[in-house]
C-alpha cells in the first residue's frame, strides 16, 4: 500500500523478516518477503529460559552474523522515508544470542533503536530473563530502558522496578525497586509478595564485582518491613564468591541485652576468604569475630576466632568485679582484660602416601565461649576428637597405603569445666579445674604393617607404639611397644567360621608420680585364642532369620607387672600410674575385643571366654536385632574397676535391642545388668517416630553412681523432642532434658519456624538450668534468619 503524500509506506502479513543493517536492510527485508513460508521460530525450549542455561550458538548458526537482525510477527508496516519498521502480533526478535518477544516492536533504522511494548520478554546471552510493559533498546538488544520491569538474574535472583536503565556493559540501575531470591508466583491473577524482599529507592547491579548495591534499603519479611539501612551490598546469585556486607540482624538476650551483628565478607582471591563480624551488645562490651579460610594445591587452612575486652559476667550481664561476691575471693576471676578464642585446623596431602595437619582450640578463659554464645563443640580438628567442654590442640603426620600405616602426633588439652555455683547465702563459689594436671602428649608414634601368609593364607601384622605424657602436676608416663599379631579365618564343615589368632609383644615403661621416684621396667606378653561363629539362616515367605551363637576363647601369658603401676607421690600418698586404656565402659561394640581395655597398660594373665549370640529378623524394609553376651575369666588377676563392667570373674551381662520399622519408627536399647547384685547398672533406651507432619524422639538414660564418670552429669535423665509441621511452611518443635535426680529440667528449647524455598525464619526460646551455675544458667528468646543468597544470621 502506497500513500499519496511524499511518505512511502507499505504493510503486509508475514511471520519472518530478516533485516540487515546499513544499506542492505531493504534487500534483506525483500528476501524475507519473497521467501517461502518456512520460518526459524525460536520456541521457549530453544532458549536459555527453557533450558535454565545460557544459549550456545552452533558454529555455523546464521545468528552469529553481527549484521543480521531477525524478526517474526503477524504483520509488518514500514515507513521507508523515516526508516521505521513496525511489526505487530506475537513478535519475536533475535540478534546473535539475544532474543526478544512482545506484542509490538518498532525498529528505527536511522538510530538503531528498538522499542518493544506489550508483554515484553528479553532473554540475554547469560540466560537471564527480563519482563516489562515497555523496553527501549539498542539495535544489539543491549543498552536501554524499561518500565514496570521484572527480571531474573543468572543464578536465580529476581529484580523488579518501576523504571530501569541498562548500559552497554549489561549493568542495570533500578529505581523504586526490589530484589528477592524467591520464586515470583501468581494467585488469582495477582502477583504474590515473596516471603522476603529488599526494597530500595535505587538498586545497581555491578557485573564486574557481581554485587547488587542498594540505597535506602528496607528488608521485608512476610510482607512486613523489619529493617532499614541507608546502604547495603551483597553478591548477586551468579557470583559464587563476592566481597560485601552481609545482611545485618538483631537479637536480644538476658545476659548481653540487645545485639546487632554486621558481618562483612571479603573474597580476598580465588582461594582465600575472610569474614569479619562486629557484634554490639547493650549490656557488655562489643566483640569482634573472624572467620578465615584458604585453599592450597595440596590442602587447606580454616580459622575462626574472636576478641573482646571486658570482665566475666553472670546470666544477667552483671560483671564479676567485686571480690566480696565470692566465697573464695582469692580465686575469683574479677579482672578486666582482653579475652579471646581461636579455633583453627589445617590438612595437607603432598603425596599419595603422606598427609599432615594440625588443630588448634584455645580460649582465654573457661566460660568465654559459653558467655558469648560461641560454639563449645567445634568438632574434630585432627586425629583426636575433643571431649565435651575440653579444648584439644594437636599436630600430626601420617603415611599410609594399603598395607602400611605410620603416624607421629602431639596433643595438648585445656579444660573448660569451671563453675560459678550460687550458694544459699547469696555468694558464689568459683571452681576451676587445674589445667596443669592435664597431660601433654609428645610424641605419640604409631606404626603397623600387614603381610600375607603365603602358606596358610593368614594375615600377619607387625606393629609398634610409643607414647610419652608429661604434666606440670601429676604422673609423667612413657611407653614403647613392639609386637606381632597373626590371624586366619577358616570355614569349617556345616558353615562354622573359625578364626584363630595369636599375639606377642614387648613393652617398656618409664613412670614417675608427681614428686616421687621414677620407675622403669619392661615385660614380655603373649596371647593365643580362637573366635567361633555359627550363623544359621532361614528364609520364609515373609521373614529372613539369622541366628548366630558366638564364642571367643583367649589365653594370655606373661606377667603384667600391675604392681609397678602403683606409686608414691611427693606427699607420700599412693597413686595409680595407669594412663592408657583406663576409660572402659563395656558394651556390644567392644565385647569381642581380645584385649578388653583397648590400651596397653592393663594386662590380664589367664583365661577368658566371651559368650554371646544375636538374632536378626529382616522383613520388607524393617529389621529387628537382639544381642546378649557375657564374659568369664579364670586364673586372672583382675584390676578392672566396678564402673568398667569387667570387675570380677564374671562380667556384667551386655544387651542390645534394635528395631527399625522402615523410615517411620526405630528404637534402640543398650543394657548392662549385674547378675551378682541382680540390678541394671546402665539403661540407655531411645526411640524415634516420624510421619509427613509429625516427628518425635525420646531417650531414657540411667547409670549407677559409681559408673557415672562425667562430672556434673545426671545419673538418670529423660529427654525428648516433638516436632509438628503445622502447614507446608510453618512448623514448631520442643526439646527438653529432665533430670530425675533433681526433679527439674536442665535444658528446654521451643521454636516456631517458617521455611520455604528461599527463606528460613526461626523464633526460639531457650532455658538452661545447670545446677545453680551463675553463668551457664540462662534463658532468653532468639531469632534465626536465613535468606537465600543473603546468608544466615542467628542470635
Amino acid at each position: 500500500m502506497l500513500k499519496t503524500d511524499n511518505t512511502r509506506q507499505f504493510s503486509t502479513s508475514l511471520r519472518t523478516v530478516l533485516l540487515r543493517s546499513g544499506s542492505s536492510i531493504m534487500a534483506g527485508m525483500t528476501m524475507a518477503l519473497t521467501a517461502a513460508t518456512a520460518s526459524a521460530q525460536i520456541g521457549v525450549e530453544q532458549t536459555a529460559a527453557g533450558t535454565n542455561r545460557p544459549l550456545e550458538l552452533a558454529d555455523d548458526s546464521p545468528f552469529r552474523d553481527p549484521d543480521l537482525f531477525y524478526l517474526e510477527a503477524d504483520s509488518l508496516t514500514s515507513n521507508e522515508d523515516e526508516g521505521i519498521l513496525t511489526v505487530q502480533g506475537q513478535v519475536e526478535g533475535r540478534y546473535e544470542d539475544r532474543s526478544l518477544r512482545a506484542d509490538e516492536v518498532v525498529y528505527n533504522r536511522n538510530t538503531g533503536r528498538v522499542i518493544a511494548s506489550g508483554n515484553v520478554t528479553l532473554i540475554d546471552a547469560t540466560g537471564s530473563v527480563q519482563y516489562a510493559d515497555k523496553l527501549e533498546l539498542s539495535e544489539a538488544l543491549e543498552a536501554g530502558t524499561a518500565t514496570n520491569y521484572t527480571g531474573r538474574i543468572q543464578g536465580g535472583g529476581v529484580v523488579g522496578a518501576r523504571f530501569v536503565n541498562r548500559n552497554t556493559n549489561e549493568e542495570f540501575e533500578f529505581y523504586n525497586a526490589y530484589y528477592t531470591a524467591c520464586e515470583i508466583c501468581r494467585e488469582d491473577g495477582e502477583v504474590k509478595k515473596p516471603a522476603w524482599r529488599l526494597r530500595a529507592k535505587r538498586v545497581r547491579q555491578d557485573r564486574e564485582t557481581r554485587t547488587i548495591r542498594y540505597n535506602d534499603a528496607v528488608l521485608e519479611l512476610l510482607g512486613l518491613p523489619v529493617f532499614y539501612t541507608p546502604y547495603l551490598a551483597h553478591p548477586d546469585p551468579s557470583a559464587k564468591r563476592a566481597s560485601g556486607l552481609l545482611a545485618p540482624f538483631m537479637g536480644v538476650g538476658s545476659d548481653k541485652g540487645f545485639t546487632v551483628q554486621t558481618p562483612y565478607y571479603w573474597a580476598i582471591d580465588e582461594s582465600t576468604e575472610l569474614t569479619v563480624t562486629p557484634r554490639i551488645f547493650t549490656k557488655v562490651n562489643p566483640l569482634l569475630g573472624l572467620e578465615f579460610a584458604q585453599r592450597f594445591h595440596t590442602g587447606r587452612i580454616d580459622l575462626e576466632g574472636s576478641l573482646t575486652y571486658g570482665s566475666v559476667f553472670d546470666r544477667d550481664g552483671n560483671a564479676f568485679d567485686d571480690p566480696t561476691l565470692f566465697a573464695n575471693p582469692s580465686e575469683a576471676p574479677i579482672d578486666k582484660r582482653w579475652r579471646s578464642h581461636l579455633y583453627a585446623d589445617g590438612y595437607f596431602q603432598p603425596s599419595d602416601f603422606w598427609d599432615y595437619g594440625f588443630g588448634v582450640q584455645l580460649s582465654s578463659d573457661d566460660t568465654y565461649l559459653n558467655r558469648y554464645d560461641l560454639n563449645e563443640s567445634p568438632g574434630t580438628r585432627g586425629l583426636y576428637q575433643s571431649e565435651s567442654r575440653r579444648n584439644t590442640s594437636q599436630a600430626f603426620v601420617i603415611g599410609q597405603n594399603d598395607n602400611t600405616r605410620f603416624s607421629v602426633s602431639t596433643v595438648a588439652f585445656q579444660d573448660l569445666r569451671s563453675r560459678f555455683t550460687e550458694l544459699d547465702n547469696g555468694q558464689i563459689f568459683y571452681d576451676e579445674f587445674d589445667d596443669s594436671q592435664l597431660p601433654v602428649l609428645a610424641p605419640k608414634v604409631e606404626a603397623e604393617s600387614y603381610f600375607q601368609d603365603p602358606v596358610l593364607g593368614g594375615r600377619l601384622k607387625a606393629f609398634g607404639d610409643t607414647t610419652w605424657l608429661t604434666r606440670k602436676v601429676g604422673t609423667d608416663y612413657g611407653r614403647a611397644t613392639a609386637g606381632l599379631d597373626y590371624s586366619k579365618t577358616w570355614i569349617a564343615p556345616a558353615g562354622v567360621e573359625i578364626k584363630p589368632f595369636a599375639q606377642a609383644r614387648v613393652d617398656y615403661f618409664e613412670l614417675e608420680p608427681d614428686g616421687g621416684s621414677k620407675t622403669e621396667f619392661s615385660r614380655t606378653l603373649g596371647q593365643i585364642g580362637a573366635d567361633f561363629r555359627y550363623p544359621l539362616i532361614k528364609s520364609t515367605s515373609t521373614v529372613d532369620w539369622i541366628l548366630e551363637p558366638r564364642v571367643q576363647i583367649t589365653q594370655s601369658f606373661g606377667d603384667g607387672k600391675l604392681n609397678e603401676f602403683i606409686g608414691i607421690d611427693g606427699t607420700g600418698s599412693t597413686v595409680s600410674l595407669l594412663q592408657d586404656g583406663t576409660n572402659i565402659d563395656l558394651d556390644q561394640s567392644q565385647f569381642w575385643n581380645s584385649n578388653k581395655n583397648g590400651g596397653y597398660d592393663l594386662w590380664e594373665e589367664g583365661f577368658r571366654a566371651d559368650v554371646g549370640g544375636s538374632v536378626i529378623a529382616d522383613w520388607n524394609d524393617s529389621r529387628a536385632h537382639l544381642f546378649v553376651g557375657q564374659s568369664y575369666t579364670s586364673g586372672v588377676e583382675n584390676r578392672y574397676d566396678v564402673n568398667t563392667g569387667l570387675e570380677g570373674s564374671t562380667s556384667d551381662i551386655i544387651g542390645l535391642f534394635e528395631l527399625n520399622l522402615g523410615q517411620y519408627f526405630s528404637t534402640k536399647t543398650r543394657l548392662r545388668f549385674n547378675d551378682d547384685e541382680g540390678e541394671f547398672r546402665r539403661i540407655d533406651s531411645s526411640l524415634r517416630f516420624r510421619t509427613d507432619r509429625f516427628n518425635a524422639g525420646a531417650r531414657y538414660y540411667r547409670v549407677e553412681d559409681d559408673i557415672n564418670t562425667i562430672e556434673g552429669a545426671p545419673t538418670e535423665e529423660i529427654s525428648g523432642s516433638l516436632g509438628f509441621k503445622i502447614t507446608d511452611k510453618w512448623s514448631t518443635r520442643y526439646t527438653g532434658y529432665y533430670d530425675v535426680d533433681t526433679n527439674d529440667f536442665r535444658r528446654q528449647r521451643l521454636s516456631l519456624a517458617y521455611q520455604d524455598d528461599c527463606t528460613l525464619i526461626e523464633l526460639t526460646y531457650n532455658r538452661n538450668n545447670i545446677s545453680n551455675d551463675a553463668v551457664r544458667d540462662s534463658s532468653g528468646f532468639g531469632i534465626r534468619i536465613a535468606l537465600l543468597s543473603l546468608g544466615d544470621s542467628a542470635n
